[in-house]
This record gives structure tokens, sequence and C-alpha cells, in this order.
């Protein structure tokens, strides 16, 4: 099984993008990150850009697909981030999420990392299944039974208690055990612009309609532009597809790949 990816970042209606997205690959294993800042304007894009930078570039010196590696993930976002903090000292405040899928399609194997509400879904036989569980407080109320409904469109969705800044981490922010590939998966790592513009059955139904990871996501962005009011948050997404896809979204080579 090979690997194809594609990936999409827009400042939307806001004046500074603090998306930061990236990958480090090669046709069968790879590293896919994606990091939504926080704070406003206090330093957020700084923070999510050091965060990707940092993982992907260890990942490229040791590119292993483990579980002491995807543990390693949220450590090495910490330490990026108080390392640009130290930088930065203006920014006291910066802070971001991070979301980290690992993927050995030899192996036919993954893993996966998260804090705060970038979600990592996964896409098999053309279903949408959330992989991350968000680190929101509306969200913990909704599993606990104190709200009902779902965090899309709920404006108190933002208010975050993990996110790499965080003192401790989570539980569920790590994948408990691996997650076996087949051929034909496909993953979506988004920032919650991407997701609250974009529900799962849009999701299903471009995916449906798509021959390729690029035109997956192009279907994607397609929905958001037309009903796009200019109010919209920062949105950015990742598509990674498992198997044989059309040569020109294959990746062929191991560079790390960064960038919104």
């Amino acid at each position: 099984m090979n690997l194809s990816v594609a990936k999409y970042s827009h400042r939307g209606g806001r004046l500074v993008n603090e998306d930061y997205l990236g990958f480090c690959a090669n046709d069968s294993i790879g590293c896919f990150v994606l990091a939504d800042g926080t704070g406003g304007y206090q330093g957020g894009a700084q923070a999510s850009e050091a965060v990707v930078k940092h993982i992907l570039d260890v990942f490229a010196i040791q590119p292993a697909v483990t579980p002491d590696m995807i543990h390693a993930s949220l450590g090495l976002a910490k330490e990026a981030l108080n390392a640009v903090k130290r930088q930065h000292p203006e920014f006291t405040h910066m802070n971001t999420t991070v979301a980290t899928l690992m993927l050995d399609a030899h192996r036919r194997i993954s893993y996966w990392s998260h804090l705060g509400d970038s979600r990592i879904y996964l896409f098999r036989h053309g279903r949408a299944r959330q992989l991350t569980r968000d680190h929101s407080v509306l969200q913990s109320m909704i599993d606990a039974g104190f709200a009902s409904g779902s965090s899309r469109g709920n404006t108190e969705r933002n208010t975050l208690y993990a996110s790499v800044g965080s003192v401790e981490v989570p539980q569920q922010a790590v994948s408990a055990s691996a997650l076996m590939l087949e051929s034909g998966d496909a993953f979506l790592l988004c920032s919650d612009g991407f997701w609250e513009s974009v529900d799962e059955s849009c999701m299903e139904s471009a995916l449906r309609q798509s021959g390729s990871s690029a035109q997956w996501l192009d279907e994607m962005v397609r929905t958001i532009t037309t009903i796009d009011d200019g109010s919209r948050d920062n949105l950015s997404a990742m598509a990674v597809w498992v198997g044989e896809q059309e040569e020109t979204t294959r990746i062929q080579t191991f560079p790390v790949h960064e960038g919104q």
C-alpha cells in the first residue's frame, strides 16, 4: 500500500492565519501534523509553526511509527512551544492545539495524538469515524450528559481545557493502541475552522465523488467557499489516503513539507 496526501490552509475571514500544517513522508511511511494557534494575535501563528516544524524535524531524523514515537510527539510539541516562548517573551499567552498522525503502510499500522480541538478523522468504506475527542469544556459536558447535541455551531465550543501549553496531558490524547490499516482508508486532519464548516456527511459525500486525496480536499473546500459569509475562522486540513491512488498525488521522496 502507498500513501498520498493533499493539504489546504486559508485565513478565512481573519486578518492572520494562525494554522500551520505539514508532513514528512515517502510513499509508505509518514508523519502528518496540524496545529491551530490560540490567543488571538498574541503569538498563535508562531506557536503553531514552531510545533509542527519541530515534530516533523525529529521524525525526519528518526522516521519510526511506534508507540514511543507518537507519545513523544506531545513532549516535542511542548518543547517547541516553550522554546518559541523564550524567543518571544512579548507573547506570554501564546499557545496552540496539535494533531499528529503517523502511518506505516507496509506494516499496515497507524497511531495518532492530539491536544485541543483540532481533529483527526478516519474514513473506512466511505464512512467517517472521529478518532480524536475535542479537549473542550463543551465536549466534556456533552460526554458527561450535562449538555446535548453536537459542539458544531455552538458559540461556547472554543473554551479548551487542554492544549500544548497545558501542564497535564488529558486522557484520550494518544491512541491507546495501533490502528490497523486497510487499503482504501482515508484520514483527514483539520482545524476547528474547517470541521465547523464541513460536517461529516459532506466529508463523506465529497470522498465518494473523488479519485484522489487532492480532489477530495478540493470538493470539501468548494463546499465551504460556496456558503462562506466572510466571517470564518482560519480553516486548514490535510487529506491522507492509504492504497493505490493517482500518481499526481503520490509522495515519491522523503522531504519535510511544511507551510500553510
